[in-house]
């Protein structure tokens, strides 16, 4: 793929000051006291983007990736390592870690509104983001646990 035609994108993973503030306090925006467990199975860290293996330390919270609300303005349980972990940092590629999931992925419109959604195979994120992003109306886009739901990150299109 050429560099004209190279889709163009910035990962956004939860902002590290909400990371921080969880951790500190131990409560999340909703009123729920958090505590600290071993995970029994591997868990996707919402700050990092990375896949923390069974037996590391978590927080599972609920979170609401949307700064307004309305009927798309989902609250869901997310993890983060309960430990200080540094903020996923390469906005253009997509995490490792994640590509090779079966992702959800759902483009909103400047209202918050669902307006499109494709299921991601492993491996084929960004063929996903590319028809998502081709639609001009669609102008970000969660990505999501297809089982359970849950919220992973945010991706921006970069549009010339």
């Amino acid at each position: 793929m050429s560099t004209a035609n190279r889709l163009r994108y910035s990962i956004r993973p939860i902002p590290g000051e909400v990371a921080d503030r969880i951790r500190r306090t131990l409560l999340d925006d909703f009123g729920n006291s958090l505590i600290v467990w071993e995970s029994d199975s591997p868990a996707p860290c919402r700050h990092c983007l990375r896949i923390a293996p069974a037996g590391e330390r978590l927080l599972v919270f609920a979170y609401r990736p949307f700064s307004g609300s309305g009927p798309y303005a989902e609250v869901g349980p997310i993890f983060i390592h309960a430990d200080a972990c540094e903020t996923y940092d390469e906005p253009d590629r997509f995490p490792p870690d994640f590509a090779q999931r079966t992702l959800t992925m759902r483009g909103y419109n400047e209202r918050g509104s669902i307006e499109a959604a494709e299921l991601s195979a492993p491996g084929e994120p960004e063929a996903s983001l590319g028809l998502l992003f081709s639609d001009e109306r669609v102008r970000f886009v969660h990505v999501r646990n297809p089982a359970w739901g849950c919220y992973d990150f945010q991706v921006d299109p970069v549009r010339d």
